[in-house]
This record gives C-alpha cells, structure tokens and sequence, in this order.
C-alpha cells in the first residue's frame, strides 16, 4: 500500500496535478523486513509459510512506529487542533476486548468509571460460548473462546460483535455467544443487524463493519464484511449505504479495520474516512491493530484547503465536525509488548454541528492477573508508555481528574 494514489483531478482541472495527502504521500525507505508485513488474514494460513509467520510474531513483538513524513507532519498539526470535550451528548468507546484467560466478571472493576458517557461501547473480539473451552490454543491457533460471564463484567451497554474472530467457535459459537449477549440486555451491532439507540433524547446510529474473519469459510450470517485493507480501490458501498438507509441524529461507523502493530493509520485508511464522512458519519471509531493510533478531527462544508495538518471535506448538507479514532487499542488483553497492553477510554461529545470535543484517559491490562487498571505513576514502565501517548495524540484532550 505504500505510495498509493488514489482519487482524481484536482478541482482546477489540471489532470496532472495530484490529489492532496492522504491520496498521495512520499513513500517510506529502508523499513525492516517485519515492517512491511500487512496480513490479511483471510488470505493468510499461520505457519504455512514459515518465513511470513515469522516476520508476522517479529511485527507483533517489535511494531511498526513509523509513518511516512506527511503523516508525521500531520498528525504533529493535528494535536493542536483537537478540542477538548465540551456540552452535549457524550459517547465514551474501548477498543478490543481480547481473551484474558480468567477473572471474566471483574477484569474493568478498576476502571468502569472511566465508562462515564450516556452511551457506552466497545468491540468483543472473542466469541462468549458457554458450549465451548475457553484455554487459550483449545479452538487452534489464534482463536479464542471466553467464558460468558466476561460479558457481565463489561461496563459498556453496547457492544460490536463483527470482527476477524467473529467465527473462532464456528456458527455455533457464534450464535451462543449473541444469545448470551442478548440474555444480558447488552445492545449489539454488526451480526445481521446495526443498532440505532436512543440516548438522552438522540437516536444514535451504531454501524459496524469488519475486514474479513479469520475463518476460512463463508459465513452464514451476515457480518457485513468489508475488506478495508485491500490493494486498490475497496468498495464502500455496504457503508454508504447503511448511512443514507439509517434514520438517526447521530451516525457511529465502527471499523474493525487497520494493519496490526502500527502506530499510525496509513493513509490508505484516512482516504477511505473521508470518503465514509462525506457520506454522513460523525464519528469513526475504529478497532483492530492493537496498538492506539492518534485520530482526526475533520470539517466538512466550512472551506479550508484537504492536505497535510487539515481534514476539509466537503460534502452534501450543513457544515459540521466530524472526528475520526482510528484505534483505541486494546481495552483488555494478555498481549506481551506494553504499547498493546496500554489503551485509552476515548469519549466524545456530540452536539449542534457535530462533534464538540474529544477526550481521552489510558487503561493497562495486566495479563498476570489478569485485571485493567487505571496507569500506575510508580511503574517506571507504564509511566514511560503513558507519556509517549501524550506525545503520539496530544495532551489537549486528555481527560483530568473530574472531567
């Protein structure tokens, strides 16, 4: 994907004029081999070529902190410009609730006032069967099974269900684990359906859409697969749709999407944001590449010039904020590396005009406990990690105590 163009002629009509960033960016040189590691994995069998499995477990160990120079650049702009939260409805999100091996109930008792938003959410990146074993490699390599009381110790009331591991426990597992959901009163979204919810008086759209499973089959249900990181041009058409077929004050398109282990979203992905704001979503949350990514703030209809350290869109109806969290990372995991096991709570406030403000507050797993926790200030490690998170999304928005 490096060095991908992608849209048209430029609105002065000189064809050879380039598109602005992110279609066109200057690609990155001398990266390590691990680096340039981008699985798909429905294409890809673990342990079937030995040399790309290995240079998978090395990204997963090592990351991918880079970017091209205009990313770096913009993302460095774009700190300044996210606004800390402000009045209205507020939407608190996690990332990727992973298998955690045990303490199921209690494993966000340390930090379920974090959740502290009229809607919370977050993607559960393994099935809940009750049918099932829940030790980790019971299921085969990478495919999880947690116990269903995990899902009682969530401190969200919505949850996104469609993701690469959806089918881990085949059907069945499928269908047990939305059964246990469904007992639980929890809202779901992405398997055969979307959710709108009513909160505080607003109808908020909860449409989710995942790359692929890991499963080599064809899936019986519908889990509105949507193969983002494809080479090329990907078809958005299932998403565009779903917002223009969606009655609701506010539009959430959750992505469970992005190249694992790296630390900024590649412009692949910020073209297909635009694309996926102009046609109505408010708000992007993303899930997926395990490490947490910065986000965007984007204006559409307000002018301004597309490019390096401004998102401008413009598009049908009134002007409006948009943002975009590519990824929270991981909300709860037994990942080895710190950068994976360190997440934020993002919220977000909604009001007249779109978004309002941003804010967001990190999140440890500690996979010995296995627990979530609020940062430990007397942990050297998990202090260094937290402040090179203020560096990567910005300290503007980061959320103080009693906000």
């Amino acid at each position: 994907m490096i060095g991908l163009v992608l849209g048209c002629a430029s609105p002065g009509g000189d064809s050879a004029a380039p598109p602005p960033y992110p279609e066109t960016y200057t690609p990155e040189t001398d990266l390590e081999d691990y680096e340039l590691v981008r699985v798909e994995t429905e294409t890809w069998r673990p342990l079937e070529d030995p040399v790309e499995t290995a240079l998978y477990i090395q990204k997963a160990a090592y990351h991918r902190k880079s970017a091209p120079a205009e990313s770096l650049d913009h993302f460095a702009a774009m700190r300044e410009q996210l606004p800390p939260l402000g009045a209205g409805l507020r939407l608190t999100f996690a990332g990727d609730a992973m298998w955690v091996g045990g303490n199921w109930t209690h494993v966000f008792d340390a930090v379920a006032d974090r959740f502290d938003g009229n809607l919370s959410a977050l993607n559960v990146e393994t099935p809940t069967s009750p049918d099932l074993p829940t030790d980790q490699g019971a299921l085969g390599l990478y495919a999880f099974n947690a116990d269903p009381t995990y899902l009682d110790g969530l401190p969200v009331q919505a949850v996104q269900l469609n993701n690469n591991h959806a089918l881990d426990g085949g059907e069945e597992g499928l269908t047990a684990s939305i059964a246990e959901v469904d007992a639980r009163g929890l809202t779901r979204t992405g398997i055969d359906q979307h959710a709108v919810v009513d909160v505080a008086g607003k109808r908020v759209a909860l449409l989710s859409f995942t790359w692929g499973i890991n499963a080599q089959v064809t899936p019986q249900r519908e889990l509105f697969i949507v193969p983002f990181g494809h080479d090329g041009d990907v078809d958005l058409t299932p998403v565009f749709d779903a917002i223009a077929a969606v009655d609701a004050d506010f539009v959430v398109v959750m992505p469970h999407w992005g190249y694992e282990y790296e630390y900024y979203p590649d412009p692949h992905f910020m073209v297909q944001a635009r694309k996926l704001i102009a046609a109505g979503a408010d708000l992007i949350v993303g899930s997926g590449p395990h490490v947490v990514q910065p986000p965007e703030l984007c204006h559409v209809n307000q002018g301004g010039t597309p490019g390096v350290g401004t998102c401008a869109i413009e598009a049908d109806g009134p002007p409006r904020d948009a943002a975009v969290l590519y990824s929270l990372g991981n909300a709860a995991t037994v990942m080895s590396t710190l950068p994976c096991q360190v997440g934020v709570v993002a919220t977000v406030s909604l009001g007249e005009g779109g978004v309002t403000g941003l804010g967001w507050t990190p999140i440890v797993s500690h996979p010995d406990v296995p627990d979530v926790e609020p940062p430990d200030p007397g942990n050297a490690e998990e202090a260094a990690e937290i402040e090179r998170l203020r560096t990567h999304l910005g300290e503007g928005w980061e959320r103080g105590g009693g906000e």
